[in-house]
């Protein structure tokens, strides 16, 4: 597979309002598949674009390009009605529009779905949110720290002594932005299929509940406990994070017997075969603090490297506790191509890593596209893409479609 080969959501075209880290998050999945992202900003740009969270690489932030590489970048104001005209042209000639506003925004400024679709009847409209737009807390700001608390996953993180944990790598707003990308595929087939467009909502703190999935139903079936799960799942044993002499490893000697078998051999604990406390998964999840403890003490008397090796060559399931400078670095992940260069906005370079779907047998996929600076595309949407005239684009321009003159 070369940069000329075709991608699957080649022919694509979806004009992204998003800004932030969700809404770009799903549409940033959906260019490096192949789909055109027209990325209509306000004027000022994406706030993301400039934020002071985490580093800045040149003056943009390394958050705005994790997630706005290999999009094109205009600036409208859908305040004015010169400008929603021009997003109207574009819907015309689109497969989907896609925001993520709080609920009510894109219907006061009259491009709900019902106006969209009088513009192109097979237009599909995908809204993002935090907390969908019924129900009572449809209007609240949403934050991924908020939808993670809401959500329920919050409280099985971390650990008893310290209490709940935020995940911080995001899951809140990444969880619906991905959740969004289905909704824009299925929406899109629908299309295809009937010729008439249909309108989607993506809620994160429903992505969140659907994310617990068998922690829901488990919940509802027994008296399961609700408190922080530490590094394991207390109906799995032993599963979670065991001290050695010099740091912490994983081991995860569940899901069929050999694994534990295996490790008792790795372990010279192989009279635990006949124990009845530790006879089968259940029986060693009802035990597992016993169990942690015979096991902690053997564990405690090698190295992480030594008790690595042995169990590799064991054939048990372990493995260290990587930091992301670590993780990164790994041979697997250099072989995999995982985390690549693109170009900034600047014309710097920042490392992202890739989306994680590629055609089997393909070591190493295309390079990724740069971060578009603002505005950039402005011009070839205009003349190319709607066919505008430089005397359009002069009036468009005193009327206010782009912002302050």
């Amino acid at each position: 597979m070369t940069d000329s080969d075709p991608k699957p959501l080649a022919g694509l075209r979806i004009v992204d309002l998003s800004m932030f880290v969700a809404g770009p998050f799903g549409t940033a999945l959906l260019g490096e598949l192949g789909a055109e992202i027209v990325k209509v900003e306000p004027p000022g740009g994406d706030p993301m674009r400039n934020n002071k969270i985490g580093p800045a690489i040149g003056e943009t932030s390394a958050q705005f390009d994790t997630y706005n590489h290999g999009k094109r970048s205009m600036v409208l104001n859908l305040k004015s009605a010169a400008g929603r005209n021009v997003l109207l042209d574009l819907v015309a000639i689109a497969d989907v529009v896609f925001d993520n506003f709080r609920p009510g925004v894109m219907a006061r400024l009259q491009l709900d779905h019902a106006a969209l679709v009088q513009r192109n009847p097979k237009i599909v409209s995908v809204s993002l949110s935090a907390f969908g737009e019924h129900g009572p807390w449809a209007r609240r700001p949403g934050y991924d720290l908020l939808v993670q608390a809401l959500g329920g996953g919050m409280s099985l993180t971390g650990h008893a002594d310290t209490g709940p944990a935020h995940i911080p790598y995001h899951l809140g707003d990444t969880a619906g932005g991905l959740y969004a990308a289905v909704a824009v595929l299925a929406a899109v087939h629908q299309a295809r299929e009937t010729g008439q467009g249909r309108s989607y909502e993506v809620a994160m703190l429903d992505s969140q509940l659907h994310l617990l999935s068998d922690e829901v139903t488990f919940h509802h079936a027994t008296d399961w406990p609700g408190s922080p799960h530490g590094s394991g799942h207390p109906a799995l044993a032993p599963y979670g994070a065991f001290e050695t002499a010099d740091s912490r490893i994983v081991i995860a000697a569940v899901g069929v017997e050999k694994f534990w078998l295996n490790l008792l051999t790795a372990l010279d604990l192989k009279h635990l075969e006949a124990d009845a406390r530790f006879a089968d998964n259940a029986a060693r999840a009802a035990n597992r603090a016993a169990l942690d403890e015979i096991l902690g003490d053997v564990l405690r008397r090698r190295t992480k490297a030594e008790w690595l090796a042995m169990f590799d060559a064991a054939d048990v399931p372990a493995a260290p506790i990587l930091s992301v400078a670590e993780a990164v670095a790994t041979a697997h992940v250099e072989a995999r191509d995982l985390v690549v260069p693109v170009r900034t906005a600047e014309g710097e370079q920042a490392m992202v890593p890739r989306m994680p779907i590629r055609p089997r047998g393909v070591a190493k996929p295309p390079a990724l596209q740069p971060t578009p600076p603002l505005d950039r595309d402005r011009p070839s949407v205009l003349k190319e893409l709607l066919r505008y005239s430089d005397e359009d684009i002069e009036r468009l321009a005193d009327a206010g479609a782009f912002g302050d003159r």
